[in-house]
């Protein structure tokens, strides 16, 4: 069964007869029966959570610009607000013996609140709209100046320090950072690794030279040097390239592509084979690859 919560006793009438005296300083309590809505305990955040307004709907008017007059005179200015309201030449006050004088008194003053109310709610309106403005100003302009540092400001630390596709030398000669009296040490040290870097390009670019040179007698340059090129690698219409059955090119065979043999052997086949004890072959085929590949030749 769950736990009861017990509440204080509260008392409606002021009756004295209805209280009831107790025997402690402790508040009289009552469990809570089943009909009661805290009969079960149930927990509660400790940050309550606050229904929220609901949304209007439909959209409010856009509001009328107050300010905008046919006339030239700005509607704030004292001279359109004096020719606005313009206050009697003369005023008639009424007859003694006029039976309609409180009236036309009434009438009178009427009138003068209606003048006055417009001259302080035009300089009222005009201040306010004055002030909204400023401070709308003010705050597009503290925004794009804050936006405007954000985008300029430099970059941090943590990226430059994490930066990995461009060295910190290129950084430091973007940025205009290089030192201006740097150490003989280190200017040493640049100029021995300059020199080393340009080496190794002259290096590789000099061997790529030579090897053009000497494979510049194979270029194919003409028509009839291509034509003698694909008869050599796919033969001709009469004498086209066969293949065996261990997909070597062979001219007695019948083959006529290089899968006859069917499909090579895999990497379980080829393990097999090491296994087996015919290894020796495959390493010789390895060890003659990497002699071709060192000394640039054919065995």
């Amino acid at each position: 069964m769950p736990a009861r919560i017990p509440v204080r006793l509260a008392f409606n009438g002021t009756n004295c007869s209805s209280s009831v005296r107790a025997f402690s300083s402790t508040s009289p309590t009552l469990a809570l029966g089943p009909e009661s809505p805290n009969y079960i305990e149930v927990p509660k955040p400790a940050q309550p959570t606050w229904t929220l307004e609901p949304k209007p709907k439909g959209h409010l008017p856009i509001p009328r610009d107050v300010f905008k007059t046919r006339s030239r005179l700005p509607k704030a200015s004292e001279q359109f607000i004096s020719r606005t309201t313009k206050d009697p030449a003369k005023a008639k006050l009424p007859g003694p013996y006029n039976k309609d004088a409180e009236y036309r008194l009434y009438k009178q003053r009427l009138a003068e609140a209606r003048r006055n109310n417009f001259r302080e709610g035009v300089k009222a309106l005009h201040e306010r709209k004055v002030t909204s403005e400023a401070e709308s100003k003010a705050r597009y302009e503290k925004l794009n100046t804050e936006k405007r540092a954000l985008t300029f400001a430099p970059p941090r630390t943590v990226d430059v320090l994490t930066q990995a596709s461009v060295s910190k030398s290129v950084r430091d000669f973007l940025s205009d950072c290089l030192s201006q009296n740097p150490s003989p040490a280190g200017v040493q040290a640049r100029r021995k690794a300059f020199t080393r870097r340009m080496n190794k390009q002259d290096t590789i670019r000099q061997a790529r030279v030579h090897d053009l040179y000497t494979n510049a007698r194979k270029f194919i340059v003409t028509e009839q040097q291509l034509d003698e090129s694909i008869e050599e690698a796919f033969g001709t219409d009469d004498q086209p390239v066969r293949w065996n059955k261990n997909g070597q090119v062979e001219s007695g065979s019948s083959g006529i592509s290089p899968w006859e043999g069917g499909i090579p052997n895999g990497i379980h086949e080829k393990m097999k084979s090491l296994g087996g004890g015919q290894g020796v072959g495959l390493a010789k085929e390895r060890v003659k690859k990497i002699a071709e590949e060192l000394t640039g030749g054919k065995m």
